[in-house]
């Protein structure tokens, strides 16, 4: 056995290495999770880690991440998301940049559906980029819309990314989904408008369309989308008129998506359904075996007694709490480019959380701002999913175009983050309005 920092080193600098070498993330995590804790403690402490892992995945809120998950792959293949972008375009058509604009509220409406950004990247850019494309539109302008908006999904509910905060910190799932919907409104509507200014001052990105559209076209692509928005009002309302718990909401909100695919737009067939199944069953997998190795490498790490001695560290530092909110989130965006968002979440939460009450801070809002951070992870490469799925959704499209094409993004999620920080109100107001 070594002394514990030694250990906590070796296990990091492992973890690295088979992030560098490409290693499945849920392998880095668990192997250098297993290791450090043999290094600190000896097979005595491994054999909490099967008691530790079931404890984590029975945590009754996980329960709605592959229900919401369900759910969003049921509306990908029923044609909501075709409908949503439709609809979107007749009503923006008129403004500069009508189709990026369309792009992203589309994006916006689907993110609170799915909860999952490379679902909503997937479904909307396999339609408006192609068609932005034969219009005219720049690639790189035309796949950064979709990459950006998509990675609202992230933020506004349900999100996936606020079910497995919760299940660290025990915040409240409502709570942290109202505290989403500020910011990821804030979001799509500075996107939009940069969307629009772009197309106005540098029209070759994004030429005019000359299609009109009569008020009697807008309101009848408005009732093909009827459902879907009556499907998110009611797990949505569901959960904040108290009537069901966000898990409880996620599982009705799964069964009216097959409701609404199977009797709406009549497209439940066997093969959708073997489609949707297998497709909730692999991500499902993957985030599960992300959480229960994320929890192997964190309970190393509160043997190693880390947390607490972040959180001394950075209450006994004598400068202002917001430099060290500003410190923390530039590491954040750097590690963001080497971690998938979720696992950095996992990873970094039960070491934060504590010195950012310490600190006086609010844990939701921390949260917030945490998945605010995170939504750079999945737009930055080396590991940026949307970048990739965009890629695979219209492979014609090369990678440093799709990455150029998103910059402008970063800038708008990075005046965001300092927007947050400089007004909490934006991620607090509406949880303490809903109570």
């Amino acid at each position: 056995m070594l002394p514990e920092a030694v250990a906590v080193v070796l296990a990091v600098a492992l973890l690295v290495a088979l992030i560098a070498i490409r290693a499945p993330i849920f392998v880095a995590l668990g192997l250098s999770g297993v290791v450090g804790l043999l290094l600190i403690g000896g097979f005595a402490e491994l054999e909490l880690v099967p008691l530790a892992l079931v404890t984590q995945l029975q945590n009754y809120t996980l329960v709605a991440a592959p229900l919401y998950i369900l759910l969003g792959e049921v509306l990908a293949v029923s044609g909501a998301g075709r409908d949503l972008f439709r609809t979107a375009y007749r009503w923006f058509n008129r403004v500069p940049g009508g189709l990026g604009v369309s792009a992203v509220g589309s994006s916006t409406v689907f993110g609170a559906m799915s909860g999952v950004s490379i679902s909503s990247v997937a479904v909307i850019g396999r339609m408006a980029v192609p068609e932005m494309l034969h219009r005219g539109y720049k690639p790189s302008f035309a796949s950064g819309s979709v990459v950006a908006s998509g990675a609202l999904a992230m933020l506004i509910p349900p999100s996936l990314m606020f079910l497995l905060y919760s299940s660290i910190t025990g915040e409240n799932v409502a709570a942290l989904f109202a505290g989403g919907i500020g910011p990821g409104l804030l979001l799509a509507v500075l996107m939009g408008m940069y969307v629009v200014v772009r197309a106005k001052f540098a029209p070759h990105n994004a030429p005019r369309g000359e299609d009109r559209f009569s008020w009697g076209e807008r309101m009848r692509a408005l009732r093909r989308i009827l459902p879907a928005l009556l499907l998110i009002a009611l797990v949505l309302g569901s959960i904040y008129s108290g009537f069901a718990t966000p898990t409880e909401a996620a599982a009705v909100g799964a069964l009216l998506s097959f409701a609404i695919a199977g009797l709406w737009y009549r497209n439940l067939t066997w093969a959708n359904c073997r489609r949707i199944f297998v497709s909730t069953v692999q991500v499902s997998a993957t985030i599960l075996a992300i959480v229960g190795a994320a929890f192997v490498f964190t309970q190393m790490l509160v043997l190693a007694d880390v947390p607490a001695t972040v959180s001394s560290f950075v209450v006994g530092l004598d400068v202002s709490p917001y430099v060290v909110i500003a410190g923390i989130m530039v590491v954040l965006v750097l590690l963001g480019c080497l971690v998938d968002a979720a696992s950095l979440l996992l990873v970094v939460t039960p070491i934060l959380v504590p010195a950012i009450v310490e600190l006086g801070f609010d844990p939701l809002w921390f949260g917030v701002l945490l998945v605010v951070n995170l939504e750079m992870a999945v737009m930055t490469p080396p590991v940026g999913l949307n970048l990739y799925t965009m890629k695979s959704v219209v492979p014609q499209l090369d990678l440093k175009e799709i990455f150029r094409g998103v910059l402008p993004y970063l800038l708008i999620v990075m005046l965001v983050l300092v927007a947050v920080v400089a007004f909490p109100e934006i991620a607090t107001f509406l949880p303490e309005v809903l109570g």
